[in-house]
């Protein structure tokens, strides 16, 4: 399969559609890209609170899955420290950590073998005679794990390089900007068309006029001709001037560089970290876009969506004044045509409109290096 898409957007080509249909694809792209990215980790169904809050105490541990793979979340007894292992002991694999628990040891229910909130083997019965026992892969592999701005990170490559080098350029945007205090809602729900589909319908600053076209619509609320795309390696900033000023930041909350003359105030701030997270940031706090791909599924996504509030009187009127909802709703549908036609057989390598989707053409490339 050739998915290779020229570094001059004027003659590229996007992805071909089977990148985005079929199976052997989407394993490779979770053997590659996956492995070696950041990614936002989901919330636990069975737990109601923030997953912050539920590691918060030391000893405390709660499993997780990412990306089908059971893992768990470790807060250190002694030092505080959040880690993250392999839910799977090192003996004969069975789950260790079956629910939510806290204390200063974990032992496996099935043999017994104990480790501490470090993953270190400590001990188990039966090994009493075994030679060059304990041996390092018995303790547990620890992956990196970070916070920011109470979301829990996971990269599943040891030797990833610090998350705050993937949101330097994030981090510099909201250096005035209040942290986050409350999470107002979390949603997961599967929807239709691969997680590439969502991720790029994000980047694509082209279909706003369209899809979600006035009266009435986002491209009512924005000033679109003030439309600006910032490429910054592993990540995107897309923002633009509200039509109203009284929907737009205040502009003590942000960089000199966005302040406008005319009086102008920015709508919102639309960061895309590569590979599959959106961090839309409105006047009223952060809405967290997670677009999950689901194995052996290449047509359906797991959408996973996160608010929290800065301003609680504005978050009420989301929808009413940043149409948060009807934009959601209008790209689920889009998104859903989109899938039968790529289903349909007559799907062409489409080319990039140079003036509009510079966003798009750097997702695109990004995909075929990163799964090479």
């Amino acid at each position: 399969m050739d998915w290779h898409v020229d570094e001059d957007i004027r003659v590229a080509e996007g992805l071909p559609a089977s990148t985005f249909t079929d199976r052997a694809f989407l394993d490779r792209e979770l053997e590659t890209m996956f492995r070696t990215s950041w990614l936002v980790v989901p919330e636990r169904g069975d737990d109601p609170r923030p997953l912050d809050e539920q590691v918060a105490a030391r000893g405390s541990r709660v499993p997780i899955t990412m990306l089908h793979r059971p893992l768990y979340l470790q807060r250190g007894w002694d030092d505080d420290k959040l880690r993250a292992f392999p839910n799977t002991c090192t003996h004969a694999w069975y789950p260790l950590v079956l629910g939510a628990s806290r204390g200063p040891t974990l032992v496996c229910a099935q043999h017994g073998r104990r480790f501490d909130c470090e993953g270190k083997f400590i001990s188990q019965q039966g090994f009493g005679s075994a030679p060059n026992f304990p041996r390092p892969c018995d303790s547990l592999q620890s992956l990196p794990v970070e916070t920011w701005r109470r979301l829990a990170w996971i990269n599943l490559d040891p030797a990833a390089a610090p998350l705050g080098e993937a949101l330097r350029e994030v981090d510099a945007s909201l250096a005035k900007m209040p942290a986050m205090p409350e999470r107002m809602s979390a949603e997961i729900r599967d929807v239709a068309g691969n997680w590439k589909q969502h991720s790029w319908n994000f980047l694509d600053q082209f279909h706003i006029g369209f899809v979600h076209r006035a009266p009435g619509g986002l491209a009512d609320a924005i000033d679109l001709a003030t439309y600006q795309t910032e490429l910054h390696g592993n990540a995107v900033l897309q923002w633009v001037y509200a039509r109203d000023a009284a929907d737009g930041f205040d502009p003590a909350w942000l960089p000199e560089r966005f302040h406008d003359p005319k009086g102008r105030r920015v709508f919102a701030l639309w960061w895309f970290i590569f590979p599959n997270v959106a961090l839309n940031f409105y006047p009223w706090g952060l809405s967290v876009n997670v677009y999950q791909p689901i194995a052996d599924r290449p047509d359906a996504t797991r959408f996973v969506w996160y608010q929290f509030a800065l301003d609680r009187e504005k978050h009420a009127e989301r929808d009413r004044r940043w149409l948060s909802s009807q934009v959601d709703a209008e790209d689920v549908d889009a998104l859903a045509q989109v899938s039968r036609g790529l289903r349909s057989g007559f799907a062409p390598r489409g080319r990039f409109a140079p003036e509009h989707e510079q966003a798009s053409h750097w997702f695109h490339r990004a995909i075929a290096h990163a799964v090479r």
